[in-house]
């Protein structure tokens, strides 16, 4: 065990929603790191969070812990794959929390959401990152933030040689997306849990 690993297991605490964390795992379905989440709900608490956009809602897993935090959260999330969303909403109303979750089936590049939000969570098309970023940062409310998973593409974003090249064109947009917030956003915050976690306060 490693600095990383030692941290990483201290992290990680009891699964809410385990039946959906094994369904996700036998399904291969892409899910957040749980250190990487427990960090997400920790800065819900200290933030007084009491509404959440999520770009990317798959089926429910992130969407769940995040209403899980306390009861006053509210949570607007946005999923392109009609049976991802349909799962999500299956979800939301088996752990009796749909009146808190506004589920839309759309694309996240064209939709209009309306209402501000005290924090949004990027975690849908890593080569759209900067298109969610700048197209959702004017609902964030005074003194909210932006939370983006996945900056480390699973340590692609620092290889050198990628022979593929859609993971290589992935990496570079990857990589240029969490510079532009580098040289564009005075505070950011870069976390190295999970898949990495890009932390921005407006």
């Amino acid at each position: 065990m490693d600095e990383n690993q030692y941290i990483e297991a201290l992290n990680i605490r009891d699964e809410l929603f385990a039946d959906i964390y094994q369904y996700a795992l036998e399904n291969k379905i892409p899910i957040i790191d749980s250190d990487a989440l427990n960090i997400i709900k920790n800065f819900i608490q200290l933030k007084s969070v009491k509404s959440v956009l999520e770009i990317g809602t798959a089926i429910g897993y992130s969407g769940l812990h995040i209403v899980s935090v306390h009861d006053d959260v509210q949570l607007t999330t946005v999923e392109l794959n009609k049976d991802s969303y349909k799962i999500a909403d299956e979800n939301f109303k088996k752990y009796n929390v749909q009146d808190r979750v506004n589920n839309i089936h759309g694309n996240a590049k064209e939709v209009e959401i309306d209402g501000t939000f005290d924090m949004i969570f990027i975690d849908a098309s890593k080569g759209n990152n900067q298109l969610f970023l700048e197209k959702y940062k004017p609902l964030l409310n005074p003194g909210g933030f932006i939370i983006v998973d996945n900056i480390l593409l699973r340590g692609l974003v620092i290889e050198e040689t990628i022979q593929n090249k859609n993971k290589r064109k992935l990496k570079e947009k990857v990589d240029r997306f969490n510079h532009y917030v580098k040289e564009n956003y005075d505070h950011t915050m870069y976390f190295n849990v999970g898949d990495g976690l890009l932390v921005i306060t407006i």
